[in-house]
């Protein structure tokens, strides 16, 4: 048992998250019931479902950070959701999905990504009307692909672009498939609650069975590497998540059965063989749990569990050969949200990463195959070769292996013509490669003493032989012969050529450089030696301590020879080997030379600073002396040195910023340069080196300035491309925010904090716009860019002595379309359990606890169905049933003492039960009740008879709101449906849409006076959403904001005058807080409150009774477990003892009636008058501000050193404060001692 005792080197491995600027942001991912993990990813590329029917695929590379949006390039893949996707593990560029549409289509990505909408695949399969469930490649076989649809399971080679394999003995829908490491076997789990283990080559494929997880809903399966080991993922027969290990020696008896929670997130296992890590993420939660799998007890180690505050979509792992290996990181985990892609990291903490530390990190599973389609079917199988991931043994270092092989038919073509023989070749090319860098190493060091020599010797060559288009220069390392290096290599064969030393390169330059892509060196062009476009350095050549953090912005990526490729064919756009604007050597030109020693310095790997023309004719001739005097050569001195490759790499810039730069550079949040900043650096440097006559050895410095778009200089630049215009409301770097950037725009409501009035007439002038700022003008914040007034709200529960408490036996089963509490300014009404509909009644005037016995209650024999306070009768309540009746009850003065069972008045509404009634919000007397007959109707209190009958359902209501102007009404129905109506007009709809998402239940209110509504409602995996529509559009919500998987619906509660959503649920403890705009997206998010205990209900009162002197402008009454206490929402404020009428605009009052019942049975529409709340003896905080004259901004004259005018008025201020304390304080010099007697001298002398 002393292996217990031994620690895991991945024990303490703990998830790591990047700032919000690494995210791939701004994405539009709904939630999609589907068997698979909707995201998908290989060492270059990232791929996910896109919109909410996830019918779209979106590409992005895996390094990318930046926002996205409806433009951006898409795979128009499929008519119905994509199920599945899985990239090739032999070729990262190569992509199957499978859809609901009942086909299987194989994608190629180029090696610069997606640059427009690609609707073609490679090829496709179809399933003949079997719903596509699962592909995935052959772990082993190349061009070999699996799939599952409804109860079958399926091979297509794509090398002949057929089916292959047809089985379809499971008996219900196969839910996951998954292939064991080495390719002989693969397992599935299917709805029927069982797990097979299938052989496709045998003549009966299912070799195994047993009984899995007791419920049908979604289960998963993987292959715990190359053990004879399965893992599966699913729900128990009371719906609680497990995890299940089995042998397939003991198939029937699972070896660890691990319980979890009760949550209906599906789990997605995320299973890393070299590792043992296993990462399970459930759909609609926010925490990615992290277990570690042991081949003995426990065989489930549980470790840092990753909490987010994003609900996942979906999850994968990136392959190893993409990890950052000098940071310690050994996994990591896309995590797909609503809105973004979140990689999450798993570090392992070490003291230093300045060494590979190889215990981390085994020899894992390879890129390259021998076996192909054809020979796995025919019974044939392979070890794939392991590689090291230490960068000392990888050609460019700890740059991710990129693996692209070009479309389907040119990979086909290498297969069938070089099966099994290029790959040696290969090899052998890449070891002589090594050997000879190691070689040039040591001979540079042997021969420094020959530097100066060959300095002058290309200076000479380059004089006469001038370069042209970036071409690379003729060197015939001095004795007209080619080199050492050239010749042996080419002895390794005549199909491989050589590969350009490794170099480290942007990712940005990688883009448009030619044979250098994106994401790598293609890999099939090796005949023509690409010239790498060197980076940008603003230092000179400086000893970098410990390792260099891998960067995303600035990435690059090693690119083996990919297995089967042809490297004897001509490059050509035909082919894909390069990209517009590559540039090679000419078949006829020599093959360039490296020269010893100096070459191996330079950071383009030979290309010599005076091979440009960067130094001048007088330093050059002092170079030429100083190496020829005596006729001997001499060593340069290091600063010489240094003021070689300093004017060379200013130069370099320059070049590289002219001659090479593209507009995708330019692009915002570029791989390359992902920041304004760097994009001014590299302009600023490169007008210092064009303007100036000698440019300094020194790297300039950063100017203080802001470059205007308007004001670039097209005669020093004519080949540059100016910066992107700044969009408005755009988020920006903070070096690159300038005040004239800024656009406003005017909307109805706004709750964007006042702009300020700080625009003077000389920013206006560099603006070029004359009208000045307005009050009302928005203010963007450098980081969230939209300022609201109220994003700081404060949610302030009442003091103990204002709470109602010990509320006994609540009634906990309430319907669904009720809200299970009500409040008003006097009094709360809450539900009490017990046979027949109770209300009990509590007067806020007396708070405390209740008495103890039995409370009094509005009693009735029928079940309480919804109830709701006259919003014009305090004492009124109206209570329905499911009997189909309503009765209203009147609270008697002084409150509820005893229980009632005879109500005011009876209202028989309907036949059937009663789901949902409502007040008209302006006229007196109005009431609409809905049935479960599918009918709604309009009543006349008044008078008690019916004056509409509202029909056109076709399933339940779930729930009704009027609209603020009392002409319409607006619901949410079962069947997937919003319709508005106009009830005194017709009694069918005159508008409908349809939700997006599961109907189970839903609330609705309108907004911004009546042009938007706001619904709450669940997806198809309970995922808690709100949509917002525009009232004259259904069929397309303008926005969705997805929270959390809860059973409990949103209610949501709508303040006009401050335009804020509050959303809370039964049983939580969160109340969500909204801001609901007419610009886009919106919904933006406020701060929520955090409650203490859980929610039962809520209800706002209206808003003449807020504390506006405590600036409150929103009251509630909260009920929790068994009290209610009052819930104010407050803004804060530093002047709070003015009135803040930007806060409070002249309100509706709508505790009063506007108009009678027959006034609007007869067709009018009268409006609630406004009023002030600004209390009595408040100023308010317009005036003061207007009140207080401007100060002019003061020219501050550059400091050259410390003022003494500034220091005494210091002192001065600092005396001030001092004497206007001790003035306001009794100040007493008097001692203790003062007061006591003394003794006589002469006592002390006895």
């Amino acid at each position: 048992m002393a292996w217990r005792f031994k620690a895991s080197k991945y024990k303490n491995a703990a998830p790591s998250v990047p700032k919000l600027d690494m995210f791939v942001r701004d994405l539009i991912v709904g939630s999609y019931q589907t068997y698979g993990n909707n995201i998908a990813a290989s060492a270059a590329f990232i791929a996910f479902n896109w919109e909410h029917q996830g019918s779209s695929v979106a590409v992005l590379p895996l390094e990318g950070n930046s926002r996205k949006g409806k433009a951006m390039p898409l795979l128009q893949s499929h008519y119905d959701t994509v199920s599945h996707l899985d990239f090739s593990p032999f070729h990262d560029g190569m992509l199957a999905t499978g859809s609901h549409d009942c086909s299987v289509k194989v994608w190629h990505i180029p090696e610069k990504g997606l640059e427009q909408t690609m609707t073609t695949p490679e090829c496709s399969f179809s399933t003949m009307k079997r719903r596509v469930e699962t592909v995935g490649f052959h772990p082993t076989a190349d061009c070999l692909l699996s799939g599952t649809a409804m109860d079958s399971v399926y091979l297509w080679d794509l090398t002949k672009q057929q089916q292959t394999f047809f089985n379809e003995e499971h008996p219900d829908v196969i839910q996951s498939l998954c292939w064991k490491t080495d390719g002989r076997l693969c397992a599935t789990s299917c709805k029927d609650k069982m797990v097979r283990v299938m052989d496709l080559r045998a003549s009966s494929p299912i070799t195994l069975d047993a009984e899995s997880h007791q419920n049908f809903i979604d289960s998963r399966i993987i292959w715990l590497g190359d053990q004879n080991r399965v893992l599966t993922t699913g729900f128990d027969a009371t719906r609680l998540r497990q995890v299940m290990i089995r042998d397939l020696r003991n198939f029937r008896t699972p070896e660890t059965i691990l319980p979890l929670d009760a949550s209906t997130g599906i789990l997605m296992p995320l299973y890393d063989a070299d590792t043992g890590m296993l990462f399970l993420a459930g759909k609609g939660n926010t925490s990615i749990a992290y277990l570690e799998v042991t081949d003995r007890e426990p065989q489930l180690l549980e470790g840092i569990r990753h909490s987010g505050d994003q609900t996942t979509r979906g999850a994968c792992l990136v392959p190893k050969r993409a990890l950052r290996v000098m940071e310690g990181e050994v996994n990591r985990v896309m995590q797909l949200t609503s809105n973004a892609v979140i990689p999450v990291s798993y570090l392992v903490p070490r003291k230093s990463y300045r060494e590979f530390h190889g215990d981390l990190y085994p020899d894992t599973t390879g890129y390259t195959t021998e076996l192909t389609a054809t020979q796995w079917l025919n019974g044939a199988n392979t070890v794939l070769p392991k590689i090291s991931l230490d960068p000392a043994k990888r050609e460019l270092g700890s740059a991710p292996i990129v693996i692209l092989r070009g479309p389907l038919n040119e990979l086909v073509n290498n297969i069938t013509n070089s099966q099994g023989h290029e790959t040696k070749n290969v090899s052998l090319a890449v070891t002589k490669t090594r050997e000879k860098m190691k070689q040039f190493e040591i001979k540079a060091k042997q021969e420094q003493f020959e530097l100066a020599k060959k300095f002058e010797e290309i200076t000479a060559t380059c004089e006469k032989i001038r370069i042209v288009d970036n071409a690379l220069p003729i060197d015939d390392n001095g004795n007209g012969k080619p080199s050492s290096f050239d010749s042996e290599t080419e002895k390794a064969g005549d199909t491989t050529a050589p590969k350009p030393l490794p170099r480290t390169m942007s990712g940005e330059e990688a883009t448009h450089g030619g044979c250098v892509t994106a994401i790598g060196i293609y890999v099939t062009n090796l005949d023509n030696k690409p010239r790498p476009s060197p980076r940008p350095r603003s230092t000179g050549n400086k000893p970098r301590l410990g390792p260099k953090p891998f960067s995303v912005d600035v990435a690059s990526f090693n690119v083996p020879v990919a297995p089967g490729s042809q490297t004897a064919k001509k490059d050509g756009p035909e082919n894909g080997n390069h990209s517009a604007g590559c540039s090679s050597e000419s078949p006829e030109e020599p093959d360039s030379k490296l020269t010893p020693g100096l070459s191996d310095n330079l950071p383009d790997g030979g290309s010599e600073p005076m091979d440009q023309g960067l130094l001048d004719d007088s330093e050059l001739v002092q170079l030429r002396e100083k190496s020829s005097d005596d006729g001997n050569p001499q060593i340069l001195s290091t600063a010489e040195r240094r003021m070689i490759f300093e004017k060379w790499t200013s130069s370099e810039s320059v070049d590289k910023f002219d001659g090479s730069t593209t507009d995708s550079e330019f692009q915002r949040m570029g791989t390359g340069r992902s920041t304004l900043a760097d994009k001014r650096r590299m302009f600023e440097g490169r007008s210092q080196s064009v303007q100036d006559e000698k440019a300094s050895p020194t790297p300039p410095r950063r100017r203080q300035m802001t470059i205007a778009p308007d004001d670039q200089k097209a005669s020093d630049d004519s080949g540059l491309m100016p910066p992107p215009a700044i969009e408005p409301g755009f988020p920006r770097n903070r070096s690159d925010l300038s005040k004239e950037n800024m656009q406003h725009a005017t909307v109805k409501r706004s709750n964007s904090t006042s702009g300020s009035t700080s625009t003077d007439g000389s920013q206006a002038a560099r603006t070029g716009n004359s009208t000045s700022a307005t009050p009302n003008s928005k203010r963007h914040s450098t980081v969230f860019g939209r300022v609201s007034k109220f994003r700081h709200l404060q949610g302030v529960p009442g003091h103990k002595r204002t709470h109602i408490e010990d509320i006994l036996n609540m009634c906990r089963q309430v319907p669904y379309e009720c809200d299970g509490f009500q409040a008003n300014a006097e009094r709360v009404a809450v539900p009490i359990a017990g046979t027949g509909g109770k209300i009990a009644v509590f007067e806020l005037a007396n708070t405390g606890r209740v008495p103890e016995g039995v409370i009094p209650t509005f009693i009735s024999v029928q079940k309480l169905m919804d109830f709701q306070w006259d919003p014009f009768e305090p004492t009124r309540l109206m209570v329905a049933y499911d009997d189909g009746k309503v009765y209203l009850w009147k609270v008697p003065p002084g409150g509820l003492t005893e229980t009632i069972a005879e109500p005011a008045a009876t209202l028989s509404a309907h036949e059937e039960k009663i789901s949902l009634i409502r007040f008209h919000p302006l006229a007196n007397n109005v009431l609409l009740t809905a049935s479960s007959d599918m009918t709604m109707k309009v009543w006349d209190l008044a008078t008690m008879t019916q004056r509409y009958c509202l029909v056109g359902h076709t399933d339940q209501i779930l729930t009704f709101a009027w609209s603020p102007c009392g002409r319409f009404g607006a619901t949410v129905s079962k069947d997937g449906s919003i319709r508005i109506y106009e009830p005194r007009c017709s009694e069918n709809p005159i508008r409908e849409g349809a939700l997006p998402t599961g109907t189970r239940g839903a609330r609705i209110v309108w907004a911004m006076e009546g042009e938007y509504l706001v619904i709450t409602c669940f997806d198809k995996i309970s995922e808690r959403q709100i949509y917002v529509y525009n009232q004259s559009n259904l069929n397309t919500p303008m926005h969705m904001v997805g929270l959390d998987v809860s059973p409990a619906i949103l209610m949501p509660f709508y303040d006009e005058d401050s335009s804020i959503l509050f959303a809370t649920g039964k049983g939580d403890s969160i109340i969500y807080c909204f801001e609901i705009t007419d610009e886009a997206p919106y919904i933006f998010p406020l701060f929520h409150h955090r409650c203490t205990t859980m929610t039962r209900g809520l209800s706002f009162l209206s808003k003449n009774h807020c504390d506006v002197a405590s600036v409150e402008f929103a009251k509630a009454y909260r009920l929790t477990k068994s009290s209610v206490e009052p819930l104010g929402f407050t803004a804060p404020r530093v002047k709070s003892e003015l009135f803040q009428d930007d806060l409070f605009p002249e309100t509706k009052v709508l505790w009063k009636p506007t108009m009678t019942a027959d006034e609007w049975f007869a067709g009018k529409n009268i409006q609630p008058a406004r009023i002030s709340l600004q209390p009595p003896g408040m100023e308010k905080m317009s005036s003061v501000q207007q009140s207080i004259p401007p100060v002019p901004p003061k020219k501050i004259e550059p400091i050259m050193g410390i003022q003494k005018s500034i220091m005494n008025a210091t002192d001065h201020v600092q005396e001030q404060i001092k004497n206007s304390v001790s003035a306001r304080m009794s100040v007493n010099k008097k001692l203790e001692q003062d007061d006591m007697e003394g003794v006589d001298e002469k006592e002390w002398e006895e």
